[in-house]
């Protein structure tokens, strides 16, 4: 009789757990049906959503090759042709005034708007993403940039010293020996060799070779050959803003040379040419260099040894460049403290010089001993692509993508 009531006991127990399992497994096929039911309908309102936001970027990579092909031509349609300050047309024109929808495809298409940003060299393009149309969306996505491109350096001097922070009187720039300058269009030489010729852009007007917001002494026999309607050397220079780099354009091709890998901080040796492009040499710290930065944070790169070949770019260094040996460079040289120079032989320097003594207002000297008989050559166009090195095409500038809300 009691293993009766215990056998009775255990079904009892069974059948209770297999109802309970039963509700559960019904519970859990209710769940999986309504997420198969869902699911879907998730997934298709997430695609048009997406779509959209490709739509919109598309809209801006539109408005980015406008502006990289408006000033190389002009006349082409459907290009944002700026002047040589970097204006936008007045009006804007159509699509580039967010009043016209351009259609992609069946998917969908953009609506796009470019603006004027803080600096000359920057633009702010807002595009907006419609699947399938602007009448009646299903998804619309809105995205917002800055837009910048390389700065165009336009020097009116081969070699040009101050134009920042130090009074004018305590700029000085020293030129003698046997040093050659040439800011002609011309290959003009000394004692048989020939120099380079020069080169200009259109509607920038080189005045001397060497100038500087302070004074240019002059002493040996240097070879100076001015530009045309200019001089040899210009004292108490006035350098026009466009010439000189802000520190936000300092800070967009500190990125630019971080993302191609050619970005240093600190005191650099270099005995062979390094990559050619934008090379951004930073303070020890990474902070913006001023008048009270202390001394062992500002970098000074070294450049000498015999290259077997030559370099091409922007060398962008915050601190001082000192420049020896045979090393053949084209393109800018930009110091935001001193350069000296001691090229000889074959060392050859065909673009400009720019040093803006930032911090140090003793001077940037170019002695006979510093600058030998290794000849600097005025060349705007090199100045502006960095040789053919850079790339004068719009991007967006670092840390400015933004996905915002509204139509």
């Amino acid at each position: 009789m009691k293993i009766q009531t215990v056998l009775r006991n255990e079904q009892g127990i069974a059948l209770v757990m297999a109802l309970i399992v039963m509700v559960t497994l019904a519970a859990l096929i209710g769940v999986l049906a309504m997420l198969a039911t869902s699911e879907p309908q998730i997934a298709d309102n997430q695609l048009p959503s997406a779509q959209a936001r490709a739509l919109a970027e598309s809209g801006l990579q539109r408005a980015l090759w406008a502006l990289s092909t408006g000033q190389t031509s002009p006349s082409t349609s459907g290009v944002l042709a700026l002047d040589a300050n970097y204006n936008l047309p007045s009006p804007v024109p159509s699509p580039y005034d967010g009043s016209t929808f351009v259609s992609v495809s069946s998917i969908g298409g953009f609506k796009v708007t470019v603006t004027s940003g803080a600096q000359a060299n920057e633009k702010v393009v807002t595009a907006v993403g419609f699947v399938p149309d602007a009448t009646s969306p299903r998804a619309i996505k809105k995205v917002t940039a800055v837009v910048t491109r390389i700065k165009w350096i336009d020097p009116i001097c081969a070699l040009c010293a101050g134009g920042e922070n130090p009074p004018a009187t305590t700029t000085q720039v020293q030129v003698g020996g046997s040093a050659t300058v040439n800011g002609t269009t011309s290959t003009q030489g000394h004692g048989g060799n020939a120099a380079p010729a020069g080169a200009f852009c259109s509607g920038v007007t080189p005045t001397s070779d060497v100038a500087s917001t302070g004074t240019v002494s002059v002493n040996g026999s240097p070879n100076l050959y001015a530009p045309p309607g200019g001089s040899t050397t210009m004292n108490n220079a006035s350098f026009p803003s466009g010439m000189l780099l802000s520190d936000s354009d300092i800070a967009v091709l500190k990125s630019l040379a971080k993302a191609k890998g050619t970005y240093y901080r600190g005191n650099q040796t270099w005995t062979s040419p390094p990559p050619s492009g934008i090379i951004f040499v930073d303070t020890t710290d990474a902070s913006v260099l001023t008048a009270s930065t202390p001394v062992a944070n500002v970098p000074v790169v070294d450049i000498h040894g015999n290259w077997n070949s030559g370099w091409s770019g922007w060398l962008i260094v915050t601190g001082t460049i000192h420049i020896s040996g045979e090393t053949p460079m084209t393109g800018l040289i930009y110091a935001q403290n001193d350069v000296t120079l001691h090229g000889t032989g074959n060392g050859t320097i065909q673009g400009a010089i720019i040093t803006t003594n930032r911090i140090d207002t003793a001077s940037t000297t170019v002695d006979s001993g510093d600058i030998g008989n290794a000849p600097l050559t005025y060349n705007c166009p090199d100045v502006r692509n960095g040789g053919g090195k850079l790339s004068q095409n719009w991007f967006v500038k670092p840390g400015t993508y933004r996905e915002v809300p509204g139509q």
